[in-house]
């Protein structure tokens, strides 16, 4: 009998940790689903299963949602994929697949997940999220610059040179002191974007690893996007953060890259001083960061900031 001809059934529904040989299944939900949020593409959920904290919801022998955990680094994680199909109500499926994913990421030394939505995401992801404990954490704005040139080249003391694998520990550790929770990087996006992304450099000063920044580049070379930029507390104020902003535009010059993006906290008031600042500009666009807070048994809880 085709799926949902009959009445459908709730009490059907099995809400279950995703296990390997749902793959297949898995697969076909992302080809189909109209109601996706996916930070990666499909083939990278199922590629993910064996590691990644992944739960799904099956009806009738088949997947009708699922949602996967990603980019852990305790105490936080992030929703990584939620996919619903489209003959059921986003509405019922979200809280059952959300919830049983929460139950897996305690054991795993998480306590509270995150979630970015832009405007088509928030349309059908918000209220239900919301029904499961997730709260509004800040506003993320998106900056873009047109013009390559350049206002200051910062401090000349400071040598800005190309990142290598080596370097990720001393990286790693810069990254966890400038950024507050959920921001920090882990290994597991640091690490490879060390050797494929096309611009990594670290900032030293006498040796010591100071600063560092990664960019993307998008739409056939034309866009680049300014993915991190940091500065150690220690030496903020002191001309870093303006070279290696200096450096990112020799380097979209060098590609003859048209536009520079970048996105910021609305709390980081500092930030954006610096960006406007260097010819940034905001561009009215901007994301929603919501979070829940887990107990130890994979309920919600009140989240802070």
């Amino acid at each position: 009998m085709p799926f949902f001809r009959r009445q459908f059934d709730r009490r059907q529904t099995l809400a279950r940790p995703a296990a390997p040989h749902d793959a297949s299944k898995l697969q076909a939900l992302g080809n189909h689903a109209f109601r996706r949020y996916l930070t990666s593409p499909v083939e990278d959920l199922i590629d993910l299963l064996p590691n990644e904290p992944t739960a799904v919801l099956e009806y009738d022998g088949r997947i009708v949602a699922a949602a996967q955990a990603g980019w852990r680094m305790a105490p936080n994680a992030w929703l990584r994929s939620v996919m619903v199909d489209s003959r059921i109500d986003a509405g019922y499926a979200l809280p059952l697949v959300v919830q049983q994913l929460h139950q897996l990421l305690p054991v795993r030394g998480i306590s509270a997940i995150y979630v970015t939505l832009d405007h088509w995401t928030a349309t059908w992801l918000e209220r239900p999220l919301a029904s499961v404990g997730y709260e509004h954490v800040m506003e993320v704005w998106s900056y873009d610059k047109l013009g390559m040139d350049v206002p200051a080249t910062g401090n000349q003391a400071v040598i800005v040179r190309r990142a290598q694998p080596h370097h990720l520990s001393a990286i790693l550790r810069l990254d966890a002191l400038c950024f507050p929770t959920p921001w920090a990087k882990g290994e597991e996006i640091l690490g490879p974007a060390i050797v494929s992304a096309p611009y990594f450099s670290i900032a030293e000063f006498s040796g010591e690893i100071v600063g560092y920044t990664y960019v993307t580049v998008h739409h056939a070379g034309l866009q680049a996007h300014l993915v991190r930029v940091a500065v150690s507390p220690a030496f903020q104020g002191q001309g870093v953060g303006v070279r290696l902003l200096a450096e990112v535009v020799r380097f979209c010059q060098g590609r003859r890259i048209e536009l520079l993006s970048l996105n910021t906290q609305d709390y980081n008031v500092g930030a954006q001083r610096l960006y406007e600042w260097f010819g940034f500009q905001r561009t009215g666009e901007s994301q929603t960061v919501l979070g829940a807070a887990l107990t130890s048994s994979g309920g919600e809880r009140e989240v802070t900031q």
